[in-house]
């Protein structure tokens, strides 16, 4: 149980409520003080006794309405069951009153009928009143007129000051006030066991049905009686478990091929109707409705479903539930009085509370509801992210993603930040998060992110045997050969220095000769469709923290998704960048026209510059990488930074390939200066010609895709 406190001022009753509670004398606990004075003494007092303060203005809110209606999901978010008045200088209106309607008292300076509403004691001592004294009451509608719970005669003597006879009132308020509320939480606290004791309801509908059995028949021993539907209601049964049918209770059969079975006030009325409101008790008598207190569903299986190659149209909307999910709603919107499970997971912990406590604990029944509305949403999510793809609808006007929680990480990008790893909903095949670790320690937040940097490039080169190296999401090195040692060794040369600690990538099968020379140095991760039993064998020896993972590389086609990045207040969703480009539909721009081998070296070099950072420039030539500049300002700094990393591996072989257009000649006359005679651009810019020229200059052969790959 639950108490908030609600006070305005200097807060002596707040501290002698507070002191009963923090001893114990007073049950439940003190979870809140709210004050609506944000200056206001009392919030001092409350630092003593660590009670969490919250504090807001009706000005700050805009209104008394918007003020109330923060102040009830402020109690809503601390799970508050009862209120004190403690000082508290405003009148309590509706919209709290309807949610705490006789859950909530106040202590006035005076006895009551006689002076309420505001300086009580100055008119009581202004009219030396014989009725002068302190009452406890219920707050209902009216001012200060709620049933009185106990009140106490402070006389006023004739040497009364008026300050004497307020010291001599707070006196009496300090102890009439405690054990006052001790009574009322008392008498609270022992109306909820008992209610605790009643014989409950449960509706139980699932379509999973592992672990059910157990469960339902710890609801039974337990004093519930099951009411239950279809399937579930036959396996039950079988189990030896009574349980009523829905239509028994809604009076109603199953209609339209079981379509609807739950959607009916005698179950929803059940569900929703508040408990401590008289209103609604009083109408489920009326109608003769049963609560139901608690309610176990999970739902069609949607999924699963629409993961089925084969599956059509009609099977799916078949499969999306109905009176499931709104029944979970209810019941998870109703969670004060309905506990709500939607996952087996939690059927132990559920069972363990009402056998100790004969219900579950509030702050369960929250937990699991806010679980349930998740649960609800991904399922929506879901169904409407594949009916619009039915309709063709690519860039909906609400965007609804729904993801899986598949690892609470050790931190994110660097150690002060935490970090989790969620997996699409439906997850693709050709992905980092289904790759199969066959060695090493947890991959980190940033491993992953290289790693799906690799995968993605890897991707690009499937016609012979490749190795890419990539050192924080930018290829360091990328090698092809005959086999598959000789690409390691051509992604080795390309950056010997940078491939230390990097992330490999390989598209065969991994072999003992390349394990090998693997093996000689450091490297954070490698991912290959599958490895020799050598090799995987060579690659662990002594090699306990190095990531050895393996993926099915024959989905890397498979149509991809868009992708998504984050951005303060939003979010950014785009194609991802998987055009299949030719070469044969290349534009040559240069009185020199490049060979049949420079071709090669030009698509090598555009395939590689694609997933490097913006700005970028790739030398290379048909097997290898021989110099890549990423992530500069400018690009000819970028180019600088490739030609010179290059060295002396700078041919008459070695090509440039550009991600984006050379807004000056610059980059081309740089490229001729150091002996570049084949390059590959997007071309687009207004100074086209000029490098064009330059190009001529230097006989160079310069090819325009028309197509940009920034990545930024």
């Amino acid at each position: 149980m639950r108490v908030a406190i609600f006070a305005s001022g200097n807060g002596t009753n707040y501290e002698a409520l507070a002191e009963r509670f923090q001893s114990g004398d007073l049950p439940g606990e003190l979870a809140l003080l709210f004050c609506d004075h944000p200056d206001a003494p009392v919030i001092k007092r409350a630092e003593k006794f660590n009670t969490p303060v919250v504090t807001f203005t009706v000005k700050s809110c805009g209104g008394k309405q918007a003020y109330e209606e923060k102040i009830l999901q402020v109690l809503h978010e601390y799970r508050i069951d009862f209120i004190a008045m403690a000082g508290y200088m405003r009148v309590i209106g509706p919209t709290i009153l309807n949610d705490y309607e006789g859950r909530i008292v106040n202590l006035h300076p005076a006895m009551l009928p006689d002076y309420p509403g505001l300086h009580a004691i100055e008119r009581s001592f202004a009219d030396r009143s014989e009725r002068s004294g302190v009452t406890v009451h219920y707050i209902d509608a009216g001012l200060d007129d709620g049933p009185v719970i106990a009140q106490k005669h402070v006389p006023i003597k004739d040497d009364d000051t008026e300050e004497t006879f307020e010291a001599r009132l707070h006196a009496c308020e300090h102890e009439l006030y405690p054990a006052a509320l001790k009574d009322v939480l008392t008498k609270f606290e022992a109306e909820i066991k008992e209610s605790n004791k009643q014989m409950k309801r449960a509706l139980v509908s699932v379509s999973d049905k592992s672990n059910l059995v157990p469960f339902v028949k710890g609801l039974e021993e337990n004093g519930f009686e099951i009411v239950s539907t279809g399937g579930t209601k036959k396996v039950l049964d079988e189990a030896g478990v009574k349980t009523i049918s829905v239509e028994d209770v809604t009076g109603f059969p199953e209609i339209l091929d079981g379509r609807v079975k739950t959607l009916n006030p005698y179950i929803h009325g059940g569900l929703l109707a508040r408990r401590e409101l008289p209103s609604h008790v009083e109408t489920l008598k009326k109608h003769h409705i049963t609560p139901i207190d608690l309610v176990c569903v999970n739902l069609y299986p949607f999924k699963q479903t629409i993961e089925k190659p084969d599956v059509t149209l009609a099977d799916a909307i078949e499969n999306i539930d109905i009176g499931g999910p709104s029944m979970v709603r209810s019941a998870a919107k109703n969670y004060r009085d309905v506990t709500i499970v939607t996952d087996k997971a939690d059927y132990d912990k559920v069972l363990e509370e009402i056998k100790e406590n004969g219900a579950t604990t509030l702050e369960t029944r929250a937990e699991l509801a806010a679980k349930a509305f998740r649960l609800t949403a991904s399922y929506d999510a879901l169904i409407s992210q594949y009916l619009s793809k039915q309709v063709g609808v690519e860039a909906p006007e609400k965007l609804t993603l729904t993801y899986d929680l598949k690892e609470t990480m050790r931190y994110g990008e660097n150690g002060h930040q935490k970090a989790w790893l969620y997996e699409d909903a439906l997850p693709k095949s050709y992905s980092i998060l289904e790759a199969e670790q066959l060695n090493g320690k947890k991959l980190s937040y940033n491993n992953i992110k290289d790693a799906d940097e690799a995968l993605r490039c890897i991707r690009e080169f499937d016609d012979k045997p490749t190795v890419v190296a990539m050192k924080h999401m930018n290829p360091c090195g990328i090698g092809q050969g005959d086999t598959l040692e000789e690409a390691w060794d051509r992604a080795y040369e390309a950056d010997s220095v940078s491939i230390f600690g990097g992330v490999i990538a390989l598209n065969r099968k991994v072999d003992l000769a390349t394990a090998k020379k693997m093996h000689k140095i450091f490297l954070e991760i490698i991912i290959a469709p599958d490895y020799d039993e050598d090799a995987l064998e060579a690659l662990k020896t002594k090699k306990k923290n190095m990531r050895i993972l393996k993926l099915d590389f024959s989905k890397k086609d498979e149509p991809t998704r868009h992708e998504t990045v984050s951005v303060m207040g939003g979010l950014l969703m785009q194609d991802q960048d998987v055009l299949a480009e030719d070469a044969s539909d290349w534009e040559c721009v240069t009185a020199v026209k490049p060979t049949e081998d420079q071709l090669k070296s030009l698509m090598f070099a555009w395939k590689a510059v694609k997933h490097a950072k913006s700005n970028a420039i790739v030398v290379a030539n048909d097997e290898r990488t021989l110099g890549v500049g990423e992530g500069q300002p400018n690009r000819i700094d970028s180019e600088k930074i490739a030609i010179d990393h290059a060295g002396d591996a700078l041919d008459e072989r070695a090509v440039i390939a550009s991600d984006a257009f050379f807004p000056f000649s610059d980059c081309v006359e740089y490229a001729g200066k150091h002996g570049i005679k084949a390059i590959v651009q997007p071309g687009g810019s207004v100074r086209d010609q000029e490098s064009i020229d330059m190009a001529n200059k230097y006989g160079i052969a310069m090819v325009f895709t028309g197509v940009r790959h920034f990545r930024h």
